[in-house]
């Protein structure tokens, strides 16, 4: 099965390649003047597809009000008071270090 999805995969790269070239050689033969319109063309629709969505779903308006903060002191609960970080990192290392050095001057 693997034989086959990579043949499906290889025609379709062989075919996507075969109409880009086609579509690149017809491009080409034709004239300066029309190439570069059709291009200007092409990119000012996808500019005013690009501009348009920001008109369409405009960007949401982050004010001070409209942001919750979840570490207010109305909003925790008793319960959930905890810190997310017990111990950090840089004490759980000077623990570690103090009980290897209690352990080695328990030995000696």
């Amino acid at each position: 099965m693997n034989k086959k999805d990579e043949n499906k995969e290889r025609s379709f790269k062989g075919q996507l390649g075969h109409w880009i070239s086609r579509a690149d050689n017809k491009d080409r033969s034709l004239e300066p003047a029309v190439r570069k319109r059709k291009w200007l063309l092409i990119l000012s629709a996808l500019f005013v597809l690009f501009a348009t969505s920001f008109l369409w779903d405009p960007m949401t308006d982050l004010s001070s009000n409209n942001l919750d903060i979840p570490n207010k002191p109305g909003n925790l609960d008793k319960k959930t008071s905890t810190p997310t970080f017990e111990m950090p990192v840089d004490s759980f290392e000077l623990h570690l270090k103090r009980n290897i050095h209690e352990n080695i001057s328990e030995k000696e």
